[in-house]
């Protein structure tokens, strides 16, 4: 058994089943492995004093990565100390654990920089966004309830409500003349069902609860989207956009618009697009923070040329430098919405314009996997369901081998009836 340090702890790969590497300097300390790949510091213990006829219990005591080595082992000493004085820390903590209410666990997901489904730390927009709706529609209707006591239908009624809008609030925001203004509605509580069942499975991963309440919740069905741009709205909108140039509004941001419009990229990796990202001579982008993470991004000619026109400010970064401070411009949504209103399309398209980029790439008969890829789908799947109505082909495919085996069948003559039917208007 080695002395667990830092180069051991690297070393650990993940096997079929968990395992454990136990510490020769302190009994008793380890670092437990999952499948999964995740690795946790533990510590074992005979509690109550017993001997070898007493089961040992494991208790976790945090995750390789947020504690080192040292600090792990000092955590251990601790509990091992407390065990010499008659205590017994796992039951000590799953008592506390079992009046931890749900606005308890909110806090606590937060504070603990949580990770997403692929074992990587979540984008700082998706924690905002997340935390936002949980304190906004989940903390009211369920934060003071123990979590070992939410069940399937406490959630289905909380969805309910969310739906019919009990949630709603509007009021004023910490900003000078902001406003907060706080939605329910179906796609609300769609997400936030996926947001209970991000900070319960936090809660398992922990050893809080051993099952989320959110198995078998039924979710409000998607709404799948068809307010997207078609060309003659494109060319309203770009047209906007010329005139709003000519008028001196801000360049960037209109910029940022035209990419928006050619690449069918998130407003956010656009706005925050920084130089080192920029890759010309491969013609494509290397975005390092995605919502699917790192991300390459192919780009048209179109796109690089309104790249290359930004002139680059000494000392920034970003392609899109804000107007004040250090950090990007991000008025580009106020932009879009005179252009829209310009273009008679005020309300009608959302700030951006991935569902239009898709939506004629797949129509004009793009493959599934190079639209993923122009999108930044982590997985051809996503692109799919998300633009299924698009991609459904099903009827055409239906009439063109109807007709291929009709042909057949008939020896050619299939052609001169359907040529027949349509001089007589019947097709």
């Amino acid at each position: 058994m080695p002395k667990i340090t830092k180069r051991v702890v690297d070393t650990l790969k993940p096997k079929d089943k968990p395992f454990v590497v136990y510490d020769d300097s302190l009994k008793g300390f380890g670092v437990r492995v999952m499948p999964s790949g995740t690795a946790s510091y533990v510590v074992e213990y005979r509690p109550d004093g017993g001997g070898r006829l007493t089961n040992k219990k494991r208790m976790a005591i945090g995750r390789v990565g947020e504690l080192t080595p040292d600090e792990a082992r000092e955590l251990a000493k601790d509990r091992l100390g407390d065990v010499r004085k008659g205590h017994d820390p796992l039951a000590d903590r799953q008592s506390k654990r079992k009046e931890m209410t749900v606005a308890d666990l909110v806090a606590l997901w937060e504070s603990e920089k949580p990770v997403g489904r692929r074992g990587k730390p979540l984008g700082e927009l998706t924690i905002q966004y997340t935390l936002g709706r949980l304190r906004a529609h989940v903390v009211p209707l369920l934060g003071t309830r123990k979590i070992g006591s939410v069940t399937t239908l406490d959630i289905n009624n909380a969805v309910r409500r969310i739906v019919k809008g009990d949630t709603a609030f509007e009021g004023k925001s910490e900003k000078a003349r902001g406003r907060i203004r706080i939605r329910g509605g179906e796609s609300t509580a769609r997400r936030t069902v996926t947001d209970i069942a991000t900070i319960y499975n936090f809660a398992i991963d922990r050893g809080f609860v051993k099952t989320s309440p959110v198995v078998g919740v039924k979710k409000p069905p998607p709404n799948q989207r068809r307010d997207f741009l078609r060309v003659d709205d494109i060319t309203k909108i770009a047209s906007s956009l010329d005139e709003m140039e000519s008028e001196g509004m801000n360049a960037a941001g209109i910029a940022i618009l035209r990419l928006l419009l050619i690449t069918g990229a998130r407003p956010s990796e656009i706005e925050s697009l920084r130089w080192s990202e920029v890759d010309l001579a491969a013609r494509c982008l290397r975005l390092n923070k995605t919502k699917t993470g790192h991300s390459v991004r192919p780009i048209s000619t179109a796109a690089m040329t309104v790249i290359a026109s930004q002139p680059r400010i000494e000392r920034s970064p970003y392609v899109f430098p804000a107007t004040r401070g250090d950090g990007y411009f991000v008025g580009s949504k106020k932009l879009w919405r005179i252009a829209a209103e310009r273009a008679g399309l005020s309300g009608k398209v959302r700030y951006h314009a991935r569902h239009s980029v898709a939506t004629l790439s797949l129509a004009a008969g793009a493959d599934v996997v190079s639209v993923a890829n122009i999108l930044g789908h982590a997985n051809p799947r996503t692109t799919l369901s998300t633009y299924s109505h698009v991609t459904d082909r099903a009827g055409e495919a239906a009439e063109q081998i109807g007709g291929l085996i009709e042909t057949a069948m008939s020896g050619g003559r299939s052609e001169a009836r359907v040529l027949k039917l349509r001089k007589e208007g019947r097709s």
